[in-house]
């Protein structure tokens, strides 16, 4: 069976579908239509992957169906996570694919909905009627690393702090991310590591303030990487902190010990999954929220490999 999967979003929208794309494993071709950099690292999980800003996609979403159709001339079954208040993408797909069943579902779960995203997202292909377990998709992305076996600790030297994400109502201030550099500085258990900032896109304002306020310190700047050194410095970490962001969730499927902090989003819904995840959901950025984030941290130090360890704080 052919399975066209169709959802645009960020890295954190895309890495939600692992769960369902490794329990659908083996069972069906599945063609995942998504956008980067979540595409780059979901592709291996697919047999083929296409890129959503790729030539020709563009009429998925027009107001009456293209005459040339989209990339994809082939499926039985069709899974969309997008909004389609017009109607629009229902009836181009089902100009596109005659007599082919088409599913289409709001890209995340209501507001308030005590559901993860992961979960809602194995619920809804489902009850498209196809062979996934949701429970068992979810359980097994909370007990062990979904993109990789576990790392030989030899591997595992590195701190990496994120203190951005895509949402600045997410985030906390510069200023907070310095108090925890400093505490993390000032622990046994962390003082071995070498420890990197990681600063994205998103972070860009924020990369003066950073190499001037650490530039006598030990911390290094990562700035923008391309995703093979993404990949390439999260797999030598043995500890990741940050915020709700697509770069702490990659983290957490990775492996590595995680710290995730909430403010205005749902850890319900949004919580990184992995085997070794803590969250912190506080408001505020005093330091008590500080102390908070660095115990975290350190009870996942002292866990070895972090085992077993999904709670929060």
């Amino acid at each position: 069976m052919e399975l066209l999967i169709i959802r645009p979003g960020a890295l954190g929208d895309t890495l939600m579908l692992l769960p369902a794309l490794v329990n659908l494993s083996g069972r069906l071709n599945i063609t995942l239509a998504a956008r980067q950099p979540g595409l780059y690292f979901i592709r291996d999980f697919v047999n083929r992957s296409m890129d959503l800003d790729g030539a020709g996609w563009h009429r998925l979403f027009l107001d009456r169906p293209a005459r040339e159709g989209i990339p994809v001339s082939r499926a039985d079954v069709v899974v969309a996570f997008l909004n389609d208040e017009d109607r629009a993408v229902r009836r181009n797909l089902n100009a596109y694919f005659p007599n082919t069943p088409i599913h289409l579902f709001p890209s995340f779960p209501s507001k308030g909905e005590k559901t993860h995203v992961a979960r809602y997202i194995s619920n809804c292909i489902k009850s498209a009627g196809l062979p996934i377990e949701p429970q068992a998709a979810f359980e097994n992305a909370v007990t062990r690393p979904l993109m990789r076996g576990k790392r030989p600790l030899q591997s595992c030297n590195t701190v990496v702090v994120h203190p951005g994400s895509g949402g600045a109502k997410k985030n906390q201030p510069a200023d907070f991310w310095l108090k925890v550099l400093s505490g993390l500085g000032r622990e046994a258990v962390l003082k071995k590591m070498a420890p990197w900032l990681l600063l994205g896109p998103a972070e860009g304002s924020l990369h003066s303030f950073f190499r001037k306020n650490l530039a006598y310190t030990q911390w290094e700047i990562c700035f923008c990487p391309d995703n093979e050194t993404l990949i390439g410095l999260l797999e030598k970490a043995c500890l990741s902190l940050g915020h709700d962001s697509g770069i702490t969730h990659l983290a957490a499927m990775l492996g590595i010990p995680t710290v995730a902090l909430f403010i205005e989003s749902s850890s319900v819904q949004w919580h990184p999954l992995g085997p070794a995840v803590q969250i912190v959901q506080k408001k505020g950025s005093g330091i008590g929220v500080v102390e908070d984030v660095l115990k975290a941290a350190i009870d996942l130090r002292h866990t070895p490999d972090g085992d077993g360890l999904n709670k929060s704080t």
